[in-house]
């Protein structure tokens, strides 16, 4: 009951496109016949699909674990990539160019540390390609397939740095080291460029640099803010990014990032922001292009007032922000969307 009267509050208290989405997301919960009270479902939003196939994580329900799954924009086609009895836990996916394989970061090798490893499709062909006590998360495949880039701390008490590594697991070195964390990197589609995000305690930004790790560019001005999570669009031409830039910043403590799609030019220009969802209680994170670059999948949380219970799932919408839908059939707890190269 609790979670019921707090989805109708949600539903009562955000009146936009968004408190829709907020209702699909409690209807994956199992609560059938409650109905939005704001603003009807504007009837060009409709579940359009899309090309390609879109990797995802979720809790294995068999033993809580994060697995990776795939699924078609249009939700059909849902692959449990994992076996159930999988005990390992998978983060950080990115697709080969061909679409027929995926590079992961996992705990798989038995011990407290993450690391990365390369599989094909259906789970074969696995084989680690970093294994280091530090820890691996992050892994981005080159577009030619022969490097991985990822963010690595090499060593007790220092901060994340990006690294680049030949997908046999030869030649491993440090890419970007500077005295802010830099994590999530990201290859250009055509192989020349590297986006990341960087910052300390005081904020994040986005960055570019060069494939070798020079001419390091910052793209926006976090101002105490939060920018993370690029992502190229297919024609290198933008970085979709979450930020609270927004959020005025608070004097005191720290206010929870509320957190939206926004893009930006390549080369810094061109800044706007693509969701609108309004309030605390939700998340609007890790944004990825369509092959097409139409769409832009992100993932999507709600914050159920009265309980705090997190619901989570992958939501799509035109790459200018409208018609955004829910991937329909999918369960609670969908995160870190990352769409495949191909169509």
């Amino acid at each position: 009951r609790g979670m019921f009267l707090g989805l109708q509050t949600f539903q009562r208290n955000i009146c936009s496109k968004w408190a829709v989405v907020g209702v699909m997301l409690a209807c994956v919960m199992g609560c059938s016949g409650v109905k939005d009270t704001g603003t009807e479902p504007d009837p060009n939003d409709v579940v359009i699909g899309g090309v390609g196939r879109i990797a995802y994580l979720r809790r294995n329900d068999a033993n809580g674990s994060y697995h990776i799954y795939l699924v078609n924009p249009d939700g059909k086609n849902q692959v449990h990539v994992n076996g159930v009895s999988d005990l390992a836990d998978y983060s950080g996916t990115s697709w080969s160019s061909d679409g027929k394989q995926i590079a992961f970061a996992s705990n798989r090798s038995g011990n407290a540390n993450f690391n990365i490893f390369m599989m094909n499709l259906d789970g074969s062909n696995l084989r680690t390609i970093v294994t280091h006590g530090g820890g691996d998360f992050a892994p981005s495949l080159s577009p030619d397939g022969t490097k991985i880039a990822f963010q690595a701390s090499r060593s007790i008490g220092t901060q994340w740095d990006i690294y680049v590594v030949n997908v046999d697991g030869s030649n491993e070195r440090a890419l970007i080291q500077t005295a802010l964390n830099e994590e999530l990197p990201t290859w250009s589609p055509d192989g020349t460029r590297i986006a990341f995000q960087a910052g300390d305690s005081t904020g994040t930004d986005i960055y570019v640099a060069n494939s070798d790790g020079s001419n390091i560019k910052r793209l926006t001005d976090g101002n105490r803010r939060q920018h993370a999570a690029p992502a190229w669009s297919p024609d290198g031409t933008q970085i979709a990014f979450e930020s609270n830039r927004h959020q005025a910043v608070s004097v005191g403590s720290t206010p929870v990032a509320e957190y939206e799609i926004f893009v930006i030019n390549a080369d810094g220009s061109n800044l706007r922001r693509l969701t609108f969802d309004g309030g605390a209680n939700s998340l609007v994170r890790k944004p990825t292009w369509s092959p097409d670059t139409k769409q832009i999948a992100f993932e999507f949380t709600t914050i159920v007032p009265n309980t705090l219970q997190p619901i989570s799932t992958i939501a799509i919408m035109n790459s200018d922000g409208s018609n955004v839908y829910v991937i329909p059939n999918l369960p609670n707890g969908c995160i870190f969307p990352r769409w495949s190269p191909v169509p």
